[in-house]
């Protein structure tokens, strides 16, 4: 199990010509706390969203695109205050080349820091830099949601009914102080990567909620680094960032095609071991499958918490058949989970 937690670490965590930038700027109508994307348009800089309104793109597409001679950072659209709702868009990037960003300058397709809110019926595709392997690639999310101390309340988002395709890392995040409602997403890898372990859905180093009803596909590393990608993953605990725990979080009634690792669940203490607290995670009535190999290391469901519950999944193929070496139905050992609850998985 410590191999495969080597494995997680590294896992966790592309022109229009200027004149046609400058002709086609977003422009919005604004109606009490509603701003209304009046066109399909191109822009250079995040679009911010006042505190308290509605972005409704209407069904037209943003596109992002390097301010030259330098390069667009954080979230294409992001929040501005404590709550903000983004419905109805379509979000990509063109030609974004890769700066390697860290921190609060990485790529977002939508970003919200500290706000609580909704974001629904969106199409975030793309995200992503020109030659995003050359340093890691470790930025480029389609929808996240953090909160480390943005705000002082937990964070509360709904993220539903949304399609989150080819992005650079991960699909749909929620990390630190949030209570995240992820539910009806498509979120699709489109194909294996070389570069990047990616993750389609993460609650990670404290966030909780619900993961239910989503379609998560097409997460998987094939690159040379001991590295597996995962379509819904959970980490957290003190060995990350010394993070709290996420408590009772529930993956329920997913469809999870051709990852690595269809769910891992990832809480260690400090010295990365299963953590004494109960973490009480539920990963029940899943579909899970994959049907070849493409890493050393590939799990329906992979464990490591505390009373977590692995019930009535369904998991299949060749993938994550457990006669190969490397391949697991589901992964809880006891030497890297406490009192796992495993029974009527198929």
């Amino acid at each position: 199990m410590k191999k495969h937690l080597l494995i997680l670490l590294a896992a966790i965590v592309l022109t229009l010509s200027a004149t046609a930038a400058a002709d086609a700027q977003c422009t919005f109508t604004f109606a009490k706390k509603t701003m209304t994307l009046n066109g399909d348009c191109i822009t250079t800089t995040s679009i911010i969203v006042p505190n308290g309104f509605t972005l409704d793109g209407a069904g037209h597409t943003i596109t992002a695109m390097d301010p030259l001679p330098n390069f667009f950072k954080k979230g294409v659209i992001q929040n501005g205050g404590a709550n903000a709702d983004v419905t109805n868009v379509t979000i990509t990037t063109s030609g974004l080349i890769d700066p390697c960003d860290e921190g609060p300058n990485r790529l977002r397709g939508i970003l919200f820091d500290g706000a609580s809110g909704s974001i629904t019926d969106t199409n975030v595709t793309n995200i992503n830099h020109v030659g995003a392997g050359l340093c890691g690639g470790d930025e480029g999310n389609a929808i996240e949601v953090r909160n480390f101390g943005a705000s002082a309340t937990t964070s509360k988002v709904k993220i539903e009914e949304n399609t989150a395709t080819g992005y650079q890392k991960g699909g749909i995040i929620a990390n630190g102080d949030v209570d995240a409602t992820i539910t009806d997403n498509v979120v699709d890898g489109l194909a294996p990567s070389p570069f990047i372990a990616r993750n389609g859905i993460q609650l990670g180093f404290g966030a909780t909620g619900m993961i239910k009803r989503n379609q998560v596909s097409n997460n998987e590393y094939t690159g040379a680094e001991p590295f597996s990608a995962s379509g819904i993953l959970l980490v957290a605990g003190p060995f990350f960032f010394n993070s709290p725990y996420s408590v009772g979080a529930q993956i329920d009634q997913n469809t999870v095609i051709e990852n690595d690792v269809g769910v891992w669940v990832a809480e260690l203490d400090a010295s990365r071991n299963p953590p004494t607290t109960m973490t009480n995670v539920k990963v029940v009535n899943n579909t899970i499958s994959k049907a070849g190999l493409t890493n050393p290391y590939q799990a329906g469901v992979s464990d490591s918490g505390n009373n977590d519950k692995i019930i009535a999944n369904r998991i299949s193929g060749a993938g994550y058949d457990p006669s190969f070496p490397g391949r697991f139905a589901v992964d809880a050992d006891p030497s890297s989970t406490n009192r796992a609850k495993v029974h009527a998985n198929k």
